[in-house]
């Protein structure tokens, strides 16, 4: 008796060791889960809410020793947005994130872009199946890299370097004040660039000269070979002072990743020349360095000094640096170059009107 209750002793033991042993590794599959924490977010990047201003979305993720530490930048949310949760599937090598806006019974008529800061524990394959909200984002690796980001619209990726988005104007829209114009109205010109933090500048050019006749008007904007930001405002016709018309150029230049830049606003005439070719003639309306920082109040004004001297300057010419006296050139009212330096009359030179006596 004593032998078999020694028996029966024994197999109860083993079983009970088998048992802590499954309770041991079902806490080390537990432990393993990936976990989401330290969820954050900010507010609205901007007031207007146009899809356009909001820049890519984007899902960034960068390999830390315990996991991945998330970010969601210019995700699109509900304007109406209460507490942002965001959650996350593991299934082997399939990684699925979704996004709890909290939105509560009210939903509003509008749309926002936030950041989302988030950490996955525990997420620690070399690759992953990557799905967002039901979308799949394709295969994401961490072998040769440790960032991973990638375009929620076009699904590109990119890695530590991240994107080079082109700059580009969006949202251009025009308001001619030629009805409002009163004697004694303040009609001069300036470039009001306001940053709003979100990698784009809201642009408004006051007063601009509109042509007597156009069918054809556009800003648009880009980098240059020497990274200078150039401003240029295309139209088809030739803005003249005796047409006594003038509007107001709203815009948004997206894309911007800096504070401080060299600005160049041009003033680009579409035409054709005596052969009837398309031909554009660009004038410089200001050139010079711009900051843009919390000290100034995250918005400039530019002052514009706009002779309406296109008919001569139509030529095509750029001109030259007015330090640079022996390169100068100048030329009549009809944009024919003056050679003889006795000349005496109003001519056109580096841009500008002036007397020779």
């Amino acid at each position: 008796m004593k032998m078999i209750s020694t028996k029966k002793n024994s197999l109860l033991k083993a079983i009970m060791f088998l048992a802590i042993l499954a309770g041991t590794t079902n806490t080390i599959m537990a432990d393993g889960t990936v976990t989401v924490k330290n969820v954050s977010n900010t507010n609205c990047h901007d007031d207007t809410r146009a899809e356009s201003v909001m820049g890519h979305p984007t899902l960034k993720l960068t390999r830390f020793e315990n996991g991945l530490l998330g970010e969601l930048n210019n995700y699109r949310v509900n304007c109406a947005y209460g507490r942002i949760n965001v959650m996350c599937q593991e299934e082997g090598q399939k990684l699925a994130l979704s996004v709890d806006e909290g939105l509560g019974d009210v939903i509003a008529s509008c749309m926002c872009s936030i950041n989302i800061y988030f950490t996955l524990y525990d997420a620690l394959e070399d690759e992953y199946q990557m799905m967002l909200g039901g979308k799949d984002l394709g295969t994401i690796s961490f072998k040769e890299h440790s960032v991973v980001e990638i375009d929620l619209e076009t699904l590109e990726q990119a890695n530590e370097e991240g994107f080079d988005y082109p700059v580009n104007v969006q949202d251009f829209w025009s308001y001619e004040i030629t009805n409002y114009i009163t004697p004694g109205k303040d009609l001069s010109q300036s470039l009001e660039i306001n940053d709003y933090g979100s990698q784009w500048f809201d642009c408004v050019y006051k007063n601009y000269s509109l042509p007597c006749e156009y069918t054809y008007l556009d800003v648009q904007a880009e980098f240059d070979k020497d990274s200078t930001l150039v401003i240029s405002v295309l139209t088809d016709g030739i803005p003249e002072k005796s047409c006594n018309r003038a509007a107001h150029l709203f815009f948004n230049i997206v894309n911007i990743l800096k504070e401080s830049y060299h600005l160049r606003l041009n003033h680009t005439i579409l035409t054709k020349d005596e052969d009837g070719q398309d031909k554009a003639y660009t004038v410089c309306l200001y050139e010079g360095d711009i900051t843009l920082s919390s000290k100034n109040g995250y918005n400039v004004s530019i002052p514009i000094t706009d002779n309406n001297d296109y008919r001569a300057l139509i030529t095509g010419l750029t001109p030259q640096s007015p330090s640079d006296t022996n390169s100068v050139q100048n030329y009549d009212l009809q944009g024919r170059r003056i050679t003889d330096r006795t000349h005496k009359g109003v001519q056109i030179r580096d841009g500008r009107k002036v007397v020779v006596k």
